[in-house]
């Protein structure tokens, strides 16, 4: 019997990972399941999501098609990223459009490359993407009219003093405004105007209306994300079920990448998607260009991920001896930056953490703290679906490293390794006293790298022996 289950390796994991399935189960039995207000406006929210991530699953697929990319995912970042790139690229142009004509622009574009490339565009998808978006765009506006799904009420104070006012700001006037008026001087608004992207994709309104669904359909990406990767298909399930249970069991994790306006799902979905592409595009050559320039851009989506897109961008076109001008194409929105800066005048982004010596966070230096170790994994800790899994997977990693052949990228662990040890020596030698319960998101800032990572070691786990 024993030798029977061993030889199961399916079971096997879904054996280990079975805590994680009895603690859902638990939450709900005690809590019970209760049909009310709360679990009816999310349950909404997500059916529309699910609609309108039907036309991006289209949209991305025909962008795929047309620029030969490996995933669907990178068709959808590129799209989702096409609106802030030409608004940051040409902003002493834009500077004086406000962010809805800049949008009308944008897409007239988008269609304009599509009709130029018709053949090679499929009907049904082209069609699909039509009727999904015109049902899902009427559905919302009835809904809207009769149950109050769009929200303001944000848990955390980033999102109240920080995401909402920008990404209002953009939607309303425009980004040269927002960059201007930014609550916080020079942080990266990538995400904030990907906010207003949805907002206005969705409902098509001047005003910033929030949904959880823009972020709901994060999670839906996140599933076709799983799904393209390349692994068995047992290994892929088995990792979404759990993965989904979790997103299920862990209100904080599902509330900070799928339900907020908080900047982890963008950033570490661009982020994921656009390194996964480029290495996996590597030997097909393809359109490396446009990966390197997207690259690039996410310099503005969040602080510690701006840093990783370009350090992680020079290694892979040295290691790989990529042309001089991928190095160009990478740093192409910086310098963008720069030019603005002395041309219209904006802050540079991110020089608030060279300029502000003195702050607050850089004032409460005390001295080396080492005990801020203990300090964050006890903070990690309490999130226990989410650390159960990150332990399983280490103890799994192990495990093949000793008695099997261990088949990753290394830079994927290279980059998880290296945003872990960032987090910890900033905690340990800088922000000495400053809040460590920030320092979960900031562990799980590469969540979709670790996803990637964590998959690989599901199919090395079933793999089979030779």
């Amino acid at each position: 019997m024993i030798k029977d289950i061993s030889k199961n390796k399916n079971l096997i994991l879904f054996i280990i990972f079975c805590p994680i399935l009895f603690n859902f189960f638990y939450n709900l039995l005690n809590l019970g399941i209760q049909i009310n207000e709360v679990t009816s406006f999310k349950t909404i929210n997500f059916l529309i999501s699910v609609i309108f991530f039907t036309s991006f699953f289209f949209l991305g697929k025909i962008i795929k098609v047309l620029f030969n990319f490996q995933t669907i995912s990178f068709g959808v970042v590129l799209f989702l990223m096409s609106f802030f790139i030409i608004d940051k690229t040409f902003l002493i142009l834009s500077k004086n459009i406000l962010f809805k004509d800049l949008f009308v622009i944008t897409v007239f574009l988008w269609f304009v490359f599509f009709a130029k490339n018709i053949k090679k565009i499929k009907k049904i998808d082209f069609i699909s993407l039509i009727i999904s978006y015109g049902f899902g765009f009427y559905l919302l506006k009835i809904l809207n009219r009769n149950i109050t799904l769009n929200t303001s009420n944000f848990r955390t104070s980033d999102e109240k003093y920080f995401w909402y006012p920008n990404s209002l700001n953009i939607s309303e006037i425009n980004y040269f405004d927002s960059v201007l008026n930014n609550i916080l001087s020079s942080y990266g608004l990538l995400v904030a105007h990907v906010h207003s992207v949805l907002s206005y994709l969705f409902t098509l309104s001047e005003d910033f209306l929030y949904f959880p669904a823009y972020k709901n359909i994060f999670f839906l990406f996140t599933l076709l994300f799983i799904y393209e990767l390349k692994a068995k298909n047992n290994a892929k399930i088995i990792f979404g079920f759990f993965f989904s249970i979790i997103c299920l069991t862990s209100d904080w994790f599902n509330y900070l990448f799928f339900n907020s306006l908080l900047a982890e799902s963008v950033s570490s979905y661009f982020f994921g998607i656009v390194i996964y592409e480029i290495l996996e595009n590597y030997r097909n050559r393809t359109n490396i260009t446009i990966h390197y320039f997207c690259l690039g851009y996410l310099y503005f989506s969040k602080q510690f991920l701006s840093v990783f897109s370009l350090l992680f961008g020079i290694y892979i076109i040295f290691k790989n001896k990529e042309k001089i001008i991928h190095y160009y194409l990478l740093f192409f929105g910086f310098l963008i930056d720069l030019i603005n800066s002395y041309i219209i005048e904006t802050p540079i982004t991110w020089t608030m953490y060279l300029n502000n010596i003195d702050t607050a966070e850089a004032g409460t230096y005390d001295g080396i703290k080492a005990e801020n170790i203990f300090n964050i994994i006890n903070q990690f800790l309490i999130d226990k679906p989410v650390s159960y899994f990150i332990f399983v997977i280490i103890v799994l990693t192990l495990y093949l490293t000793l008695f099997k052949k261990l088949k990753i990228n290394d830079l994927y662990i290279l980059i998880i390794l290296f945003n872990t040890v960032f987090v910890f020596l900033l905690y340990i030698f800088i922000w000495t006293n400053v809040e460590y319960e920030s320092s979960y998101r900031y562990l799980l800032n590469v969540l979709h790298i670790i996803i990637i990572y964590s998959l690989n070691i599901f199919d090395n786990f079933l793999e089979k022996e030779k």
